[in-house]
């Protein structure tokens, strides 16, 4: 259940793209789901993919994708988290998680957890020791996108930079995109927060002194392959232009502000 681009090839960057698909498994009859429910956000992020590989490909670093709807189960939530088994999202209800519980011992969520979170998990842990025993840290670009209206109201980022307390790459993507890309409304920490605890990079990045950013770009900006080639190259040109900046290469660890 995992898609991996560019396994072999030894970078110092690794992508990662936690919402993907929104692929769920035929035992699960779609979750009582329709086909259209299905292909809105609320089941994965609209263009991440294809923003995620066509960097991982303008990089040539591994890439690691989940191959599972979010609404399945969460990549990236820790596992105790109330909403890693969503019960309703954006007002829709999900009848196939209703009877589940986000207790420990629920055998429903441990056989999900085990089957496709840990499965996801593993790998990335697997792609960061490879790195590690060249005695590189690699940097982590993990790229999700977000609808450009929720809850009733339109939203007027274009691309979030979200981030804990390690400015590694952060910095340099404030730098670049100020300078290089005006015309782009770029978000501190918005639309979202990235100081989540437990999440996938507070689990593989802040926790192991890794550098780590989440990027989220504006569905509408990336439908089709026109847009989706744009931002991969937006965001991949101050990595590129980094690739030999040890900093980001290094274990520092910076106390989190996750929550």
């Amino acid at each position: 259940m995992i898609n991996i681009l560019n396994k072999s090839i030894k970078n110092n960057y690794i992508v990662i793209c936690d919402h993907a698909s929104n692929y769920i498994p035929d035992e699960y009859d779609n979750l009582n789901l329709d086909d259209d429910t299905l292909k809105t956000h609320i089941a994965y992020d609209i263009g991440a993919k294809e923003v995620a590989s066509n960097i991982a490909n303008h990089l040539q670093c591994p890439l690691i994708m989940s191959d599972f709807s979010r609404l399945l189960i969460d990549a990236n939530r820790g596992i105790d988290d109330p909403t890693l088994i969503m019960k309703i999202s954006d007002g829709t209800i999900i009848q196939g998680n209703k009877n589940i519980s986000y207790l420990a011992g629920c055998e429903e969520k441990m056989k999900r957890i085990k089957s496709y979170y840990n499965t996801y998990h593993n790998k990335i842990s697997d792609i960061i020791n490879l790195s590690i025993e060249r005695e590189v840290f690699p940097a982590i670009i993990s790229i999700h996108s977000f609808t450009p209206v929720f809850n009733g109201k339109k939203r007027l980022t274009d691309l979030g930079i979200l981030w804990d307390s390690d400015d590694r790459l952060p910095n340099i993507f404030f730098q670049y995109l100020r300078l290089n890309n005006k015309d782009i409304n770029i978000g501190d920490n918005k639309p979202y927060s990235g100081r989540m605890k437990n999440d996938t990079l507070h689990k593989h990045g802040t926790k192991k002194g890794i550098a780590n950013i989440l990027i989220e770009i504006r569905q509408d900006l990336i439908l089709d392959s026109e847009g989706q080639l744009k931002f991969s190259k937006i965001i991949s040109q101050p990595l590129l232009d980094n690739n030999n900046n040890f900093n980001l290469f290094k274990k520092i660890f910076y106390k989190s502000l996750a929550k």
